[in-house]
């Protein structure tokens, strides 16, 4: 470690002592000049991501999405100037350029012979050219995914677009893509961002971002950021996502979609989308650009799902046991919506200001009720109404001079989480002969039909002719306890910035040197409350509180493919007004509701300030970019420690436990807890591309990037699960947890391709330093936060730590071209592929002496999109793959105290948990039937993929759920269509 850190500081100290020399010659230049223009095709329709070139200066620039362009600080002299754009004739001119003067060159792309059909105001064609073209341009490694491509295929929401990307996975939840995870790395270690300004997290506890909220037709692009310039936020050891909001162009635009669709599962759901989209340009010279859009859509859909418990098997050998399963059965009732809005102002050529806004809503509510099958049945409903929503306002600015620009911003995101504390559940316990009847007669009875579908008795997984012993007899069980939530958890992010740049010349050399500042201020806080009753009222007779007055009309007849059988299933609000309109049935269970919501609740003050210089030197065949960022963090968390063996009684109260309905006494358990982290980091990062010929380049990066704690991991909580209930028995925070730090490579060979289209295949190598993983601690270790009285000396807490180490490398290739040489009406084919290989290791685990995958480490994934487009029809198809990957460390073989180990080998029944691989086939085909006007029909997971976990190996299974395909059909206007 001391050779690496004296090998990083070296580094570190070349490239200031670099950046010092550039800056002190960017004050001796001379007077420059200035190149600006539009470039449009031949109806007049702008060109948005058109590459000028002024050489031998090597000075390069995209046409913005007004078509225009800006090269600055450019020596006087003569100059060839070139424009290319895919599918175009490229166009050559020679200039001269006068000190102190400002030359304007408007220029008019013609359309390359058999490249007819390519219409600059058409969409998809354009947009595959734009992503391209920006890919190749970008001074970082990045993907993109422009608008065009994001509504080619069915997503449920923005994740599952990002999740089509090269050497993207995504973790899943309820069917749909919830979380990022880049080049295999867990989520955490991403960092999402709207118009490069760091998102506030709705789920105040983490860092990463739930891209669930955000519908999928809200942005104009998605930009996934493998390397990271100076100028950026290095919260991204693994990469950044960027989502690009829309941005009026020079025509007038307007779109609008109704979609309307079905799932063939749980006697059909039904999903419904309706979106639209307007904006203009409009005020002197157009000046002015407005753009809007909203869309909200319905999801009605359903889950079949399965949860069995893997243990070692009684008789020693690897086959398969299990000791109960939870049959699941999710009624989806959700509701998204998002607006989005950018207006912009074009005081001169040469400086603008915008306003960027982005607002989305997403209410997840479901209704799950289980069935627990096995020795002892029991019967529960959860009522889930989760409420995340995001919201960010982003003002900038930029101002472009003849030697220099300037850049700056203000922006305020805020997000929250409605009902924060959890998930309303009620539980019902089985009666006295049902649950002796099950202890005897409900055994695991194997795997006859299939691995991934084990059985238990006849007698107790389906109807019992005998009443008393009925697992889905709704007068079997008795409602033992009832919980609901109120409160919310917010997160303020108040972030400013400022950058220069100034261009001069090194030799002949043009070249950049920047640098900037800035500062954010993030407040996150959670107060919920999770009250929890018991209870006591009937339990025989027509006044008992079994399942019979709270039932649905809901029979199922055909739950999961008819292996396994649902039982009647309860009504929430039914429940909730029995418990409002019985209040004397129901007590108040003190301790587990002080627990449960005190421990949750916190305060926490993140600010960071930060500082760069960057450099960027352009030969005429390669360029140099070195940076250094600094970045200063102060944290203050305000807590609570809960106690819940405090007080005289040991029960967390002043009182004894009260008897049947008595009341408790007051509750001492709690105590205010505040931590504080401060801590200053330099984040070196260089890199350097290399034209071989006019279409190949290679590009090498190096990087030093950050990734902080989650919030919440620095509270100093804890939660006890119960003594004897649960493995580990407590759950606690970690306040001196420390930040990742990496040293990212990258390394990566790009060629352009004819007529339009790019291939690219790279290498990456990361190595992380204090990773910071889940593992089990002893509570009998002093001054840990379960070391309390009423704690047993074996006990053991879970907990997020610092590891030693970590590295993952990995491979990645992606092609996409529009194969429009191709003869007759093959010329419409449009290809789309990626793969990545990813291995990763972690190193230091306490509690263990292996060195597991990094969590989120997918082997392989791949997405294949081909697509067909020509004339009035287009049809696209997505075949995405995400291999198997750790969801969570679970086997330990070197505790403490040994008799904590985890029983078996590792890749056993009680191994670590991971998910397994997702193959899903997704297809979309639409017609243009007059003017704008498309119809379209599509599916979405058509080939019914199955979503879940397993320990150890694929036979361990813990979760299989099936979603079933669903079915739409959609109108959409679109007016860069009409004709």
């Amino acid at each position: 470690m001391p050779t690496i850190r004296r090998k990083w500081a070296a580094c570190t100290a070349g490239i200031l002592f670099c950046l010092t020399l550039f800056a002190s010659t960017v004050f001796a230049q001379t007077s420059k000049g200035m190149v600006t223009g539009t470039i449009t095709d031949a109806s007049g329709a702008v060109l948005k991501g058109a590459r000028i070139n002024l050489e031998p200066l090597g000075k390069s620039t995209l046409t913005n999405e007004r078509g225009e362009y800006s090269l600055t600080g450019v020596a006087p002299g003569h100059y060839a100037f070139t424009v290319e754009f895919a599918g175009f004739q490229p166009f050559r001119k020679e200039m001269d350029v006068s000190a102190g003067q400002t030359a304007t060159l408007d220029v008019t792309l013609r359309v390359n012979p058999g490249s007819e059909q390519v219409l600059v105001f058409g969409g998809g064609a354009q947009d595959l050219m734009q992503a391209a073209d920006q890919e190749i341009s970008s001074a970082n490694i990045v993907n993109v995914m422009p608008s065009s491509e994001i509504v080619a295929l069915p997503n449920e929401n923005i994740a599952d677009a990002t999740g089509r990307l090269p050497g993207v996975t995504l973790q899943r939840n309820e069917g749909q893509g919830e979380y990022v995870q880049v080049r295999g790395l867990d989520p955490r270690l991403t960092n999402v961002t709207v118009d490069g300004v760091t998102l506030a997290s709705p789920e105040v506890t983490i860092n990463q971002v739930d891209l669930t909220t955000i519908p999928d037709n809200m942005v104009e692009s998605i930009v996934v950021n493998k390397t990271l310039s100076a100028n950026q936020d290095a919260d991204g050891i693994a990469g950044s996502v960027d989502l690009v909001t829309k941005t009026a162009g020079a025509r007038p635009y307007f779109s609008a979609e109704s979609t309307m669709g079905f799932t063939p599962i749980q006697n059909t759901r039904y999903i419904g989308k309706v979106d639209t989209t307007a904006g203009m340009r409009f005020g002197a010279s157009q000046r002015w650009g407005l753009i809007g859009g909203f869309e909200a859509d319905y999801n009605g859909g359903g889950i079949d799902n399965i949860q069995p418990s893997p243990d070692l098997n009684p008789d020693g050998s690897t086959t398969p046991y299990y000791d109960k399963n939870t049959q699941r059965v999710y009624r989806m009732n959700e509701d998204r919506w998002g607006l989005t809005s950018t207006v912009d102002y074009k005081m001169s050529p040469q400086t603008t200001f915008a306003a960027h806004f982005l607002l989305s809503d997403f209410k997840d509510f479901l209704d799950k009720y289980y069935y627990e099958i096995g020795p002892k049945a029991q019967y529960y409903q959860s009522n889930q109404t989760r409420n995340p929503a995001i919201g960010t306002l982003i003002l900038d600015g930029s101002h472009i001079l003849r030697n220099s620009w300037i850049h700056w911003g203000s922006a305020v995101s805020r997000s929250r989480f409605e009902n924060a504390g959890g998930d309303p559940r009620a539980e019902w316990s089985p009666s006295k002969l049902l649950k002796a009847y099950d202890a005897a007669n409900c055994v695991y009875t194997g795997t006859p039909t299939s691995i991934y579908r084990p059985t238990w008795s006849a007698g107790c997984s389906f109807p019992n002719s005998d009443s008393d012993h009925d697992n889905f007899n709704p007068e079997n069980y008795i409602l033992s306890t009832y919980r609901t939530t109120s409160g919310q958890a917010v997160s303020l992010n108040l972030q400013e910035w400022a950058g220069m740049g100034m261009n001069y010349h090194l030799g002949s050399h043009s070249a950049t040197f920047e640098f900037g500042g800035q500062f954010r201020n993030n407040h996150s806080f959670e107060y919920a409350e999770t009250p929890q009753y018991n209870y006591f009222g009937p339990t025989t007779g027509s006044g008992a509180a079994s399942l019979v007055p709270f039932q649905t009309g809901f029979t199922y007849d055909h739950y999961y493919g008819g292996t396994y059988y649902m039982g009647p299933v309860t009504d929430w609000n039914k429940l909730t007004a029995y418990w409002k309109a019985n209040p004397g049935d129901f007590q108040l269970d003190v301790p587990t509701t002080r627990e449960g919501s005190d421990s949750a609740n916190f305060d926490l003050i993140n600010r960071t300030t930060a500082g760069y210089v960057m450099n960027t030197i352009n030969w005429p065949r390669f360029s140099l970019q070195t940076g250094l960022r600094f970045e200063a963090t102060q944290v203050h968390v305000h807590g609570y420690y809960v106690n819940p063996s405090a007080g005289p009684y040991g029960n967390g109260t002043d009182a004894p436990t009260p008897i049947d309905n008595g009341s408790w006494g007051n509750w001492v358990g709690t105590t205010p807890e505040t931590t504080t982290q401060s801590y200053v980091v330099p984040l070196p990062s260089v890199q350097a591309r290399w034209m071989v010929s006019s279409m190949t380049a290679i590009r090498a990066v190096y990087s030093r990037g950050i990734s902080r704690p989650n919030p919440y991991d620095l509270v100093p909580y804890i939660l006890d699960n119960g003594a004897g209930t649960s493995q580990p028995r407590y759950s606690i925070g970690n306040p001196s947890e420390q930040p990742t730090h990496a040293n990212n490579y990258d390394l990566l060979v790009e060629q352009e391709l004819r007529p339009f289209g790019v291939i690219q295949a790279g290498y990456f190598y990361k190595q992380l330093y204090d990773p910071i993983v889940q593992t089990y601690t002893s509570c009998s270790i002093t001054g840990s936060l379960c070391n309390i009285p009423g704690s047993d000396p074996g006990d053991e807490a879970q907990q997020d730590i610092n590891a030693n180490n970590a590295s993952v490398s990995g491979l990645e290739f992606s092609w996409k071209q529009r194969l429009s040489t191709l003869p007759g009406a093959l010329r419409g084919l449009t290809m789309m592929a990626n793969y990545a290989y990813t291995n990763s290791h972690t190193n230091g685990i306490p509690g263990r002496t292996d060195s597991p995958s990094l969590i989120g480490t997918a082997h392989h994934s791949f997405n294949i999109e081909p697509a067909y487009t020509l004339g009035r029809y287009d049809v696209h198809m997505g075949i995405s793959y995400n291999g198997a990957y750790n969801y969570a460390y679970q086997w330990f073989n070197d505790q403490p105290n040994p008799s904590n180990n985890t029983a078996g080998p590792a890749n056993g029944p009680l191994g670590d948990n991971f998910a397994y691989p997702h193959l899903q086939v997704d297809a979309q085909a639409g017609a243009r039937v007059w003017r704008g006007l498309h119809v379209i029909v599509n599916g979405l997971n058509l080939n019914n993929e199955v979503f879940g976990y397993y320990n150890g190996q694929p036979q361990y299974l813990t979760q299989r759920e099936y979603y079933k395909p669903t079915y739409s059909f959609s109108l959409r206007w679109d007016s860069n269509h009409e004709k």
